[in-house]
């Protein structure tokens, strides 16, 4: 089993959007899929609730508990978990940081969302852990997303190769309980998220867990 948790001190950087695209993106490519939501808006539960399909399961729970349903999703066979987290709370940030073989922290290109997830990369440090970045609701034109790339490289974190668009599919999708993919299956937000996940399908610390299990996540 691998787990993601997708995490940022910063609120609006598009967290509860990207566990749930991905969550379906891996539910079409045939893994077994849990979200764990750990916000207490529950926005990924919400979203779970007005779903037609019920899969990918959406697991609210709190960080107390994170372990003990990390443990059972493990004895039943899940091939993925992703861990939605709430913004502004260091301690629930850090337990999902302990809890994940890869941390995902979402940015917006621009330098106050650049400034604010320092702490969240902090955080990671303190556990010896490297957290990857991904860019979101991207601007279709500007230099922003060239610049926080750069930032981002002088000081040494890693940035993803692909990152997502400000697109109307995504705010659409997630109203009526879909994903970009079902909503508009040809459209550049789900070209995007499938980039997004075969990226994530090519990082080490997916492909060889520290849990040693040999159920890995391809693309």
């Amino acid at each position: 089993m691998q787990t993601i948790s997708i995490v940022s001190q910063k609120g609006g950087s598009g967290k509860t959007t990207t566990a749930i695209n991905l969550a379906v993106t891996a539910h079409q490519d045939g893994k077994s899929v849990l979200v764990i939501d750990l916000d207490m808006q529950a926005s990924a539960f919400s979203w779970h609730q007005a779903r037609e399909d019920k899969l990918p399961h959406v697991q609210p729970t709190h960080p107390a508990a994170l372990k003990g349903v990390l443990d059972v999703a493990r004895e039943q066979g899940v091939d993925l978990v992703l861990i939605d987290t709430a913004a502004k709370t260091e301690g629930d940030t850090l337990t999902a940081i302990e809890a994940a073989d890869l941390v995902l922290i979402p940015c917006r290109p621009s330098a106050m969302d650049l400034r604010a997830i320092m702490n969240t990369v902090r955080l990671c440090k303190t556990r010896n852990i490297v957290p990857h970045v991904v860019l979101t609701q991207i601007e279709p034109q500007g230099t922003a997303t060239d610049e926080t790339r750069q930032a981002l490289a002088e000081l040494g974190i890693d940035v993803l190769p692909t990152g997502i668009g400000r697109r109307t599919a995504f705010v659409h999708s997630i109203n009526d309980g879909r994903s970009a993919s079902e909503y508009e299956p040809r459209g550049k937000a789900a070209q995007e998220i499938r980039a997004l996940y075969e990226a994530l399908c090519l990082q080490p610390s997916i492909q060889a867990t520290k849990h040693s299990n040999s159920n890995e996540m391809t693309a």
